[in-house]
């Protein structure tokens, strides 16, 4: 597998974080809306599908989302109360708190049953997760996918090599850890060595750092 730096810093520090950025994320991550719309549209959800996404934020994605499954249900994980809040609001200004839930939680396993989701989705929130958790965390993802179901993820991607914007960016994670809190990630590769097969990928760029929107599927044992 690619070396890919670490993530320094509890989960639980991580929620604090957040619900401190939680007033102005809208504006910070504006620019990452581009790409989770077009996750989302690989995600591609349908009328009564039972969706969970993990990292919803302040509930972009979780309100169309919401709008897409009608008779399913959309459920949003996260660990900052403060963004949960926002997204909260957000949902009941469309009238779809019978078809979205939201659950906060800074600690693994997924608190959802076993063999039961449609799909799963995720737009820049694995790689916040220290390199030790990812694995728990996907295979977390398969237990609570239907076998047939569906993994949408979107993701800073460690190309190898990394190109120029992508080292800057590495450096300036490694020394600045807490303020730039995510960094690249072999996404395939990881899915891969996690038992997801790979179905279909997209390469974008964002300020000239590599992003890739991946599509998987559980294998077989």
């Amino acid at each position: 597998m690619s070396e890919y730096t670490r993530v320094h810093r509890p989960v639980s520090a991580a929620g604090s974080y957040y619900d401190k950025l939680a007033p102005w994320y809208d504006l910070l991550a504006s620019s990452e809306k581009k790409y989770i719309q077009k996750g989302l549209e690989m995600l591609d959800p349908h009328p009564g599908e039972l969706i969970l996404e993990i990292g919803f934020g302040t509930g972009y994605a979780q309100v169309q989302i919401a709008e897409s499954v009608e008779s399913g249900f959309s459920i949003g994980l996260d660990l900052s109360l403060k963004m949960a809040a926002i997204a909260q609001s957000k949902l009941q200004r469309i009238k779809s708190g019978t078809r979205a839930g939201l659950i906060c939680s800074d600690s693994l396993p997924i608190p959802l049953p076993s063999n039961r989701l449609d799909a799963v989705f995720s737009s820049f929130t694995l790689e916040l997760f220290d390199t030790p958790l990812i694995p728990d965390l996907l295979s977390e993802c398969r237990r609570v996918l239907k076998p047939q179901g569906r993994l949408v993820a979107v993701s800073l991607f460690k190309e190898n090599p990394l190109p120029l914007m992508g080292r800057l960016y590495e450096t300036l994670h490694n020394r600045y850890p807490r303020l730039l809190d995510c960094r690249p990630i072999p996404l395939k590769t990881l899915l891969e060595d996690n038992r997801f097969e790979v179905k279909r990928s997209r390469s974008e760029k964002m300020w000239g750092l590599p992003i890739i929107i991946t599509l998987a599927i559980p294998t077989s044992p």
